[in-house]
């Protein structure tokens, strides 16, 4: 009996990891594995109730049902497409072998009892949709809290009616809309990375589906069922989005492109907030600046000369994160009002988040460093000392009578100096002129010197 290939093995482990939001709690759950009519599937369920199916066809083979310890898919994974088998021995043993590197390979194999937790319930009926709502569920589960409170933050919101994907932690929230769901009402559930899996990201045929307690997706042969929450409360994350902005910013592709690489190194980034300025003001232009620690005032700016504002002149301190996330997104329209939250549009997505403390905001300045440059640290000016003679410069009002004291006692200390200094020339004066006057009276004696 054929189970699966070895890189179904690691494929499926892998999404299914993904399938859990945190970390995994508990024993690892069982591998189903049925085949009925000719359809072999693959299927395990998280403690959570969320569950992971894979369909491939099954010809020749008979219908049966075995479930395998999950520890089995990590021992046969490989790249390779060779079929792991089943021989069986008795309903509960029997032995697996696949093709290794080196040779045939094989494992005798403990199975488990079926019981009524491994029957699968039907699956609903299914409508297509845009493949790109699996990034709309990956990203808006991103955007969700780790934990719930009052509300259930946790969890995606699915909107009916709406045609929109919604996820908020209470800090920033993602609007992802443009589709066409079969049900009218709107629906949590949990927020799991499974949908930005590689596996997935292949996938170009996706449809959607919801019984009474799950919404399935269902992307080429795989099919994720997530269990639905129809007691927890949910805010109007739409109802926050500010209706009106008097400021509008349109980044130009070519500037965002440009931005991303700069924005996680800006100053600032080691701060608490990791806060950048967007400024709308005579241009656009994002800035940073350190808030604290030893280089406290650093800034740099990166100028968008391609962008447009229109509006009054304003200036937001934003999360570089956010920032960074929106114009991943594609959300390259920002709307701006004070004291309001940020709003960022894109094609069918908008990504709103909360201002930081305006306080936050770095001012230009004319000693900024450009962005594609080292900064230097600013020419010392040389400590010139007055010469002796020179006039001491004002000191201002002195504060400690001490301090007039000792400038006093040096004063007269330096006058002092100067006379006794001129007492002795004057004396060194008056003993040469008595020397040259004893010579000259000798050379007159001598009648050496003639008539003087």
């Amino acid at each position: 009996m054929i189970l699966f290939t070895r890189a179904l093995a690691r494929d499926f482990r892998t999404l299914f990891a993904r399938c859990v939001a945190g970390r995994p709690r508990g024993p690892a759950p069982p591998v189903v594995v049925r085949i009925t009519g000719a359809v072999r599937t693959l299927a395990a369920t998280t403690a959570e109730g969320v569950t992971l199916t894979h369909a491939s066809t099954a010809p020749k083979e008979p219908d049966d049902l075995l479930v395998l310890p999950a520890s089995v898919l990590a021992e046969v994974e490989g790249g390779a497409d060779g079929a792991v088998t089943l021989d069986r021995e008795s309903k509960l043993r029997g032995v697996l072998r696949w093709p290794g590197g080196t040779g045939p390979r094989t494992r005798p194999v403990e199975l488990i009892l079926p019981g009524k937790q491994h029957e699968r319930t039907a699956p609903p009926a299914l409508s297509a949709v845009p493949a790109k709502v699996l990034a709309a569920l990956h990203e808006c589960g991103r955007t969700a809290a780790k934990e719930s409170g009052r509300y259930a933050l946790s969890k995606v919101q699915v909107q009916g009616k709406n045609g929109r994907v919604v996820g908020t932690d209470g800090r920033a929230a993602l609007l992802w809309a443009g589709f066409t769901f079969p049900f009218p009402d709107d629906v949590l559930v949990p927020a799991v990375p499974v949908f930005g899996s590689k596996p997935l990201s292949r996938v170009t045929e996706v449809k959607l589906g919801r019984t009474a307690t799950h919404l399935v997706v269902t992307a080429g042969p795989w099919s994720v069922w997530l269990p639905t929450d129809a007691r927890a409360k949910y805010p109007d994350v739409a109802g926050v989005i500010p209706r009106s902005a008097p400021t509008t910013v349109a980044i130009d592709p070519s500037d965002a492109a440009a931005l991303l690489p700069v924005l996680p190194g800006l100053p600032g980034k080691d701060d608490e907030n990791r806060p950048v300025t967007l400024d709308a003001d005579r241009g656009v232009r994002v800035r940073g600046r350190t808030e604290s620690g030893p280089r406290i005032g650093d800034t740099k700016e990166m100028p968008l000369p391609r962008s447009t504002a229109t509006g009054p002149a304003v200036r937001v301190a934003l999360d570089r994160r956010v920032l960074t996330r929106a114009l991943v997104l594609g959300c390259r329209t920002v709307r701006l009002a004070p004291d309001k939250p940020v709003v960022f549009t894109g094609d069918d997505v908008t990504f709103v988040a909360a201002q930081l403390d305006p306080d936050l905001c770095a001012p230009p300045g004319a000693d900024e460093t450009p962005t594609n440059s080292t900064p230097t640290p600013p020419e010392r000016c040389p400590i010139v000392k007055p010469e002796p003679n020179d006039p001491a410069p004002p000191r201002g009002d002195p504060t400690d009578p001490l301090e007039l004291a000792e400038d006093l006692r040096a004063a007269l200390a330096e006058a002092a100096g100067r006379a006794a200094r001129l007492v002795a020339a004057l004396r060194q004066g008056t003993k040469q002129k008595k020397v040259l006057s004893a010579l000259m009276t000798n050379l007159k004696q001598l009648n050496l010197g003639g008539t003087s």
